[in-house]
């Protein structure tokens, strides 16, 4: 500071070390306290300068979502960003920009009969997966008691589709469950129906999907 003596740099010179602790992340391994940082500094050889975990406010530019560029002389960028009204991780290298964690929807189905019936509304714009299961059904039915599927939305409409599987035992190929699309689709809800499934079951879905 200046001409200011040693002396009386002491005391803002250990201000500021208990500061630079403090915020980086001087706190132990095992603890977890409303104020963890997200490194590890003057804890230990091992773990200092390492990521404890990773915080991050979604990456804006002027209050609008955007995606950052790369720096000069780095191959990639990881980051946060509002899509679809969740905030997700993306990466992105030299040649494009990838979605890394996809948004997630789980719940339960009711009665599935052979009519269509809504699963969950996803939103416009969006591709993912689906899977569903249910413990219903007897030995024989236990074959058709999962279903996988996938599933693309417009503006306005979700078609989705199951993926044929072969249960162990069966010569055919078969399908559980079917799930909605072109004339049996409902705007942007989801439709399932049993096929060779028990009906009347309940069924649990776990739906993920990123932003198209």
């Amino acid at each position: 500071m200046g001409s200011i003596s040693v002396k009386a740099n002491r005391t803002p010179g250990n201000q500021n070390t208990v500061y630079i602790e403090t915020t980086m992340g001087n706190s132990i391994v095992g603890t977890n306290t409303t104020t963890m940082r997200d490194h590890f500094w003057n804890v230990g050889a091992n773990e200092d300068g390492r990521h404890r975990m990773i915080q991050s406010p979604a990456f804006t530019v002027a209050a609008a979502a955007a995606d950052p560029l790369l720096g000069t002389g780095m191959d990639s960028v990881f980051y946060a960003k509002t899509v679809l009204n969740t905030v997700q991780w993306f990466r992105r290298n030299v040649v494009n920009i990838y979605q890394v964690t996809p948004a997630l929807l789980t719940g339960t189905v009711t009665n599935v009969t052979s009519s269509y019936q809504t699963v969950v509304a996803v939103p416009a714009n969006c591709y993912g997966e689906i899977f569903m299961y249910t413990t219903n059904g007897t030995a024989d039915e236990a074959r058709y008691q999962t279903m996988t599927g996938f599933f693309r939305s417009d503006g306005t409409y979700v078609n989705a589709w199951a993926i044929a599987n072969k249960p162990q035992g069966s010569a055919t190929v078969g399908n559980g469950l079917k799930f909605g699309n072109g004339n049996d689709a409902d705007l942007l809800n989801i439709k399932v129906r049993v096929a060779d499934a028990p009906s009347g079951a309940t069924w649990t879905y776990i739906i993920t999907y990123r932003a198209l």
